[in-house]
């Protein structure tokens, strides 16, 4: 049993890791023949089935289209026509269903398995190996629906940004984009998806009205990180105190203030949140405390757990 890694299978593991990352953000065009073969291969030794022509699509719209049409009789050699048909006349098909298998966008989970396997050494047996291996072959992919007289396979991103932390994120456009009909793009910021509006309306033209759309939290989160804190707390707080009133060193340090955001808020008559400066790494903190705080001292000592006490040093 292994219990601890040693230094260089920790290594390994950033090397893995740095390794899926590339394959999940790869963006060449699929190879006909190659991906037949992966398909083929997948069929026969994972699936257990028989091997099938395979028809490729610019995105997964087209590709669930062309399986919605195909699950229902259509020619394997008109389907290209018949989804480009559906488009022009705005045919509409029923809401899609995950593909059975994601290609590229698995590889985190191969990762996983990749690492513990080939670097570690797990003990598996050969058969099973050789069938991971097939799998895996799958990440060069896009999004697969085997069917039972075809395979219908999605082409991958034309385009995926992420930022340092390898979250999805674009601040001038689409995250992720496809080629093809449909307009395939999903907008994201920090990892987080969100609104096309959100990140295609410059900063200065947003508006509290345009935070008051926006019902869940993390968008939320986002909006209030491209308004600006600054600009949040100026244009829609109140100032109820602040640190200058009080002779206290590390609430100078910090720059405490306590501010109304009720405004922010629907149907809140008084929503009171805490601004400091974290000390370690210089970055600017907003977080609500309860109605009951109506001056820095409540509210410091709330954050504190209910303990009173003065900071004298900061680590």
């Amino acid at each position: 049993m292994i219990e601890k890694l040693s230094k260089k299978q920790v290594k390994k593991m950033q090397l893995c890791r740095e390794k899926w990352i590339k394959i999940g953000k790869n963006t060449d065009r699929l190879n006909y023949d190659k991906t037949i073969d992966i398909v083929n291969d997948f069929q026969e030794k994972i699936l257990l089935t028989k091997k099938t022509p395979v028809v490729i699509f610019n995105n997964p719209i087209e590709a669930w289209y062309a399986t919605w049409f195909a699950s229902n009789g259509e020619k394997i050699n008109n389907l290209k026509n018949k989804v480009e048909e559906a488009f022009d006349k705005n045919v509409k098909v029923p809401k899609p269903v995950y593909p059975y298998q994601d290609g590229s966008f698995s590889s985190a989970l191969f990762s996983f398995y990749d690492f513990f396997i080939n670097e570690i050494k797990i003990d598996i047996s050969e058969d099973l190996k050789e069938k991971f291996e097939i799998w895996k072959r799958t990440s060069d992919l896009g999004l697969l629906y085997p069917l039972k007289n075809v395979c219908i396979v999605s082409e991958k991103p034309t385009c995926i940004l992420t930022n340092e932390s390898n979250n999805l994120h674009c601040e001038n456009g689409p995250a992720i984009k496809y080629d093809g009909r449909g307009d395939f793009e999903i907008y994201s910021l920090n990892g987080v998806s969100v609104p096309k509006w959100l990140v295609m309306t410059p900063e200065e033209d947003l508006s509290l009205e345009d935070y008051h759309k926006i019902k869940n939290a993390d968008v939320r989160t986002e909006f209030v990180r491209k308004f600006g804190v600054e600009r949040m707390l100026e244009g829609f707080g109140q100032k109820i105190d602040s640190f200058k009133n009080y002779d206290e060193e590390w609430w100078n340090k910090s720059q405490y203030e306590l501010w109304d955001m009720q405004k922010v808020f629907d149907g809140v008559n008084y929503a009171p949140h805490l601004k400091m400066m974290n000390q370690t790494t210089k970055i600017w903190h907003v977080e609500a405390v309860s109605p009951s705080c109506r001056n820095l001292q409540d509210a410091i000592k709330e954050r504190f757990g209910g303990k009173d006490f003065k900071i004298k040093s900061i680590a």
